[in-house]
């Protein structure tokens, strides 16, 4: 198989930059896994605020929506439900990834107070 095999197609070439979304997420959460256990474990600890942090951390954000967005999209062809369409399958799962967010949100909005 030739090196550039998924940039021939559109289709392989977002499966591979989907495949890639991984690697800064990962990255990410090794960092926010250093912050935690510097904060643990230093008393004049004061948490990332630079703008490589902030900025890094709005493109992982990306990556993760992007990420979340495609394999929420294929959920209508991974499960199939007798009588239910594969388009309330994925509009139901994109409905529970809101309404998920909106709980975690809220806890951690009422918890930092």
């Amino acid at each position: 198989m030739p090196r550039g095999w998924w940039l021939r197609q559109g289709h392989y070439f977002l499966y591979m930059v989907r495949e890639f979304t991984a690697l800064p997420l990962a990255l990410w959460l090794i960092w926010l896994l250093f912050e935690i256990h510097r904060a643990n474990h230093s008393r004049d600890y004061y948490p990332a605020a630079s703008p490589a942090f902030i900025v890094f951390s709005i493109v992982c954000l990306g990556f993760a929506l992007y990420h979340s967005i495609t394999f929420l999209s294929l959920a209508g062809a991974i499960i199939h439900i007798k009588g239910v369409s594969s388009r309330m399958v994925v509009l139901s799962q994109f409905a529970l990834w809101f309404v998920a967010s909106a709980v975690v949100g809220s806890v951690l909005v009422l918890a930092s107070r």
